[in-house]
């Protein structure tokens, strides 16, 4: 049985209808928390609804988290329901194609840049200026990156700059506002069965891909437990000691980048 240790505490998952969003979602709930999952899929929102709600306080919402308009829309809601927000889980993120940047096109580096990098600053800026405003803050924000975060061979260019970019995004929050009883960290999560991979229309760089995968081949890497993903982010969102931890970016890829130096 989960430890009830969100208790009273509101929660934003972004991209919370489906895979580790979705997993996420249903731990805090486990966990007494009060949830809000948003996304932009309408059918597969309507049907984690149906399938979370009987759990305990939970919110869903249809989302473009690359419109400024919806996210603040989102945050009026959450205040509306909860008063508050105290937990902002940025999981919310699209692929790529795998194209080196001589073959990206500028198209899909804008989308991939606007929803896996633009969209959880302004997430993050919200969500920071509500906890401030709360007697005795002690916000969490925790981004999910990937080991693209820190390699350069993981996926293509445009999603691996959009990584590094929310690095650098995770490490000015917690340097900023820790002091202010915010932190930020980041999961900087190994491969794993998500819905990401739905982002991929057509047209990828095979070469990119194989480059990409060689290396979880070659080491025989396992993919990620959805199930011991949510967990992490469960403690990283309440769990004993965790306030020490700000600015972290915590390897959860059962050892991939233990290779990468």
């Amino acid at each position: 049985m989960t430890e009830q240790i969100l208790v009273g505490k509101t929660c934003l998952v972004t991209g919370g209808a489906g895979g580790l969003g979705k997993a996420i979602a249903t731990k805090y709930l486990e966990a007494g928390a009060n949830v809000v999952i948003c996304d932009i899929n309408e059918e597969r929102l309507q049907q984690t609804s149906t399938e979370l709600s009987p759990m305990g306080p939970f919110k869903a919402v249809k989302t473009d988290i690359t419109h400024q308009n919806d996210v603040e829309s989102l945050f009026k809601e959450i205040i509306q329901e909860f008063g508050k927000i105290d937990v902002l889980v940025n999981n919310a993120g699209i692929m790529d194609k795998f194209d080196p940047i001589g073959d990206l096109d500028p198209e899909l580096w804008n989308r991939v840049i606007a929803i896996n990098l633009t969209a959880p600053f302004m997430l993050s800026k919200l969500a920071v200026r509500n906890m401030l405003e709360q007697e005795k803050p002690e916000g969490r924000i925790i981004n999910i990156i990937s080991v693209a975060g820190k390699a350069g061979c993981a996926a293509g260019a445009a999603y691996t700059a959009s990584k590094h970019g929310v690095v650098g995004l995770t490490k000015n929050t917690a340097a900023f506002y820790g002091e202010k009883g915010i932190r930020c960290n980041a999961l900087m999560m190994g491969g794993m069965h998500t819905n990401i991979f739905e982002s991929i229309q057509s047209g990828v760089n095979v070469d990119g891909m194989n480059r990409c995968t060689a290396v979880m081949k070659t080491l025989q890497i396992p993919l990620c437990e959805l199930e011991d993903a949510a967990e992490l982010s469960l403690y990283m969102a309440g769990g004993k000691g965790v306030g020490l931890v700000n600015g972290g970016c915590i390897s959860a890829d059962n050892g991939w980048s233990a290779h990468l130096g």
